[in-house]
């Protein structure tokens, strides 16, 4: 999967554009939304999860460039290739003072991952229950001394490590930036003018923010330690909640008392 043809970018996108063509897509797919694609709408959070921040971006067109690499004359030297692909494997396993790491990819969906879980492993046969905390996010790698491949030739030294790559669903109501979530708040445009108070929906649950007077449409309201959890430690990021304005028709009467405003407004000469 090419996550740049499933997003519809290129890849001199930006991280503003890649970002947009997401949310756009992934609200268009949603499986709740009458319509939407349930595998569909996964193929574009796997693909935003590979290009969506630009170390997993950068990891991916590493990865992709070496795929596609050519060029070479076709003259290849096994015996060359062997030594650089493997190495001297086999004679340091001989070596190695444990057995060899084991890796396990983990897939998480935003709440488990923003709330933290329990998950149950076979591991080597063995059954391993497993308590993640919560801020975990895609790409972090998680390390169980221990619980990873016997050694292969020496039964009494210690087993490698299980190594454990983590992999969050984005969720589309919801978009992770750093340790900052983003909301769009949807809201009539003379409430963002005169200030209210309105409830909003946010992964810990419904929450109740003030919109002070003469905001404008478009801004950006910052609620501190309402984002996203910092793994390991009791904090969080911030909730950002950008203000979109929702308009409807208007009367005579209203059109009338805004010519009147614009009249009196000294804004403009």
């Amino acid at each position: 999967m090419d996550p740049y043809s499933v997003l519809g970018v290129d890849k001199a996108s930006s991280h503003d554009d890649i970002k947009k063509a997401y949310r756009r897509l992934a609200k268009e797919h949603h499986p709740d939304k009458n319509g939407g694609d349930d595998s569909q709408f996964k193929e574009i959070a796997e693909a935003y999860e590979k290009i969506g921040d630009e170390s997993s971006r950068q990891q991916w067109d590493a990865t992709s460039n070496f795929q596609n690499f050519s060029g070479f004359d076709g003259r290849v030297n096994m015996s060359d290739l062997f030594d650089q692909v493997f190495g001297n494997a086999f004679n340091s396993s001989k070596q190695s003072t444990k057995g060899s790491n084991l890796r396990l990819d983990l897939h998480l969906s935003f709440d488990e991952a923003y709330h933290g879980t329990s998950k149950q492993f076979t591991v080597n046969g063995q059954d391993l229950k497993v308590d993640f905390k919560p801020g975990l996010k895609s790409n972090m790698k998680l390390r169980i001394p221990g619980k990873g491949q016997p050694h292969q030739f020496n039964s009494t030294l210690p087993n490698g490590d299980l190594i454990i790559h983590v992999h969050v669903i984005h969720n589309s109501n919801w978009i992770l930036q750093g340790d900052d979530i983003w909301v769009e708040l949807n809201i009539n445009w003379y409430d963002i003018f005169l200030g209210i108070k309105v409830p909003i929906n946010t992964p810990s649950g419904q929450l109740y923010i003030n919109i002070p007077k003469n905001s404008y449409p478009g801004k950006t309201l910052r609620i501190k330690d309402r984002g996203y959890p910092i793994y390991n430690t009791d904090r969080k990021g911030a909730l950002l909640c950008k203000l979109n304005p929702i308009y409807n028709e208007l009367n005579h009467d209203q059109l009338e008392y805004i010519k009147k405003v614009k009249d009196t407004d000294n804004g403009y000469k």
